[in-house]
């Protein structure tokens, strides 16, 4: 099938339009969708029935929440959805064990598009791992959608790992609402597909709410990868952090727009914003958009987008050792990355990512 997305990962603002990157657009060739048979989740059956239930009356707050991707994506995954989870954990509940996903594409399921609900009550904490990866050999299609809501002092991670084909596509769409006190951490490893788009929209509504938004990516080959976060400051006392982290090598290439919005009556709000990417090759493009809009005096914002070679000092230290070049630079990419990979709770999956690495840092 054909797939036209057009306004996705939009900026807030209309600026910057000789940097060209107000918006993107979709537009390629995908499977044509049918239902995914697979069933994704790996973590305990009896944990996850205790936190799955209908909330008809919820749903209706749940569509209401801007997302980072935009109206198109949310409604090209409404019209689509063939996966996707409800997870609504009880006031005081705290789930312990994460709830971990899976979705393994390939030839006879080459396609998801996953509709997800995460509601943590008031002082609940549930923790959310969803994994994308696919085989070699075929053209596969994901496209996500997920809805993030937080109660009063309650607590959500949610981490997404996308380890996808050369050929793949791939259109992540997140929307978060956070209520007094509430916290969201996100993590989200976008290593793999031909094109990657990662949109993601907060607003921290209570007072004393917090995002934590931590990023990796790595493009070889001709990847391209589009980011878009945007932060509404609108309760008093929130706090925003934004880190994204990568490398970019052969003929790859990334846009990052970071929008940080302080509302009027965001007393006290805290914003920050950094950005780092490696560059490892004359061909890449790399395109950085850091925004900070106020609307509020009492309030402290921060951004940071920086990009440059590896650090020839540590090069020189490690190859000094006896290890030759590519060896050295690949050590380096890993560390780099494990900070964020070392955050990852299922032991498994921090291997698989290793792996995957290591055979995709062979073009460096």
């Amino acid at each position: 099938m054909n797939l036209e997305l057009n306004n996705i990962n939009k900026l807030p603002v209309r600026t910057w339009s000789w940097l060209a990157v107000n918006d993107t657009s979709l537009k390629n060739s995908v499977p044509d969708i049918k239902p995914y048979a697979k069933e994704p989740l790996k973590s305990s059956l009896e944990v996850f029935k205790s936190i799955t239930s209908d909330y008809p009356v919820l749903d209706i707050e749940m569509r209401s929440i801007p997302t980072g991707a935009g109206e198109e994506a949310v409604k090209f995954v409404e019209a689509n959805k063939n996966s996707g989870v409800r997870i609504r954990v009880p006031a005081g509940s705290q789930v312990k064990e994460p709830v971990y996903l899976e979705y393994d594409l390939d030839q006879e399921n080459s396609t998801v598009v996953d509709l997800n609900h995460i509601i943590a009550e008031e002082g609940s904490s549930v923790t959310v791992v969803m994994v994308y990866r696919s085989k070699e050999d075929c053209s596969v299609f994901h496209s996500g959608l997920t809805y993030l809501y937080a109660g009063e002092n309650a607590e959500i991670n949610l981490i997404q790992v996308q380890l996808l084909n050369d050929q793949a596509i791939h259109l992540n769409n997140i929307g978060a609402r956070l209520t007094e006190g509430g916290n969201i951490n996100i993590i989200q490893a976008e290593l793999g597909s031909l094109k990657a788009v990662s949109g993601i929209q907060t607003d921290l509504k209570g007072d004393n709410s917090k995002i934590d938004i931590s990023t990796i990516f790595y493009g070889d080959k001709n990847r391209s990868s589009d980011f878009n976060y945007i932060v509404n400051h609108i309760g008093r006392q929130t706090i925003s952090e934004m880190d994204l982290n990568g490398a970019l090598s052969e003929e790859s290439s990334k846009v990052f727009r970071g929008t940080i919005d302080f509302k009027k009556g965001a007393v006290g709000a805290i914003g920050h914003e950094k950005e780092y990417t490696l560059l490892l090759s004359p061909k890449i493009k790399n395109v950085s958009a850091p925004l900070i809009l106020c609307g509020e005096e009492n309030v402290e914002g921060k951004h940071a987008a920086n990009s440059g070679k590896i650090d020839e000092n540590k090069l020189f230290y490690m190859m000094s050792r006896g290890l030759d070049e590519l060896t050295a630079k690949k050590l380096i990419l890993e560390a780099w990355f494990e900070p964020v990979i070392g955050r990852i709770p299922v032991v498994s999956l921090k291997d698989d990512i290793t792996e995957f690495m290591k055979e995709r840092l062979n073009h460096v």
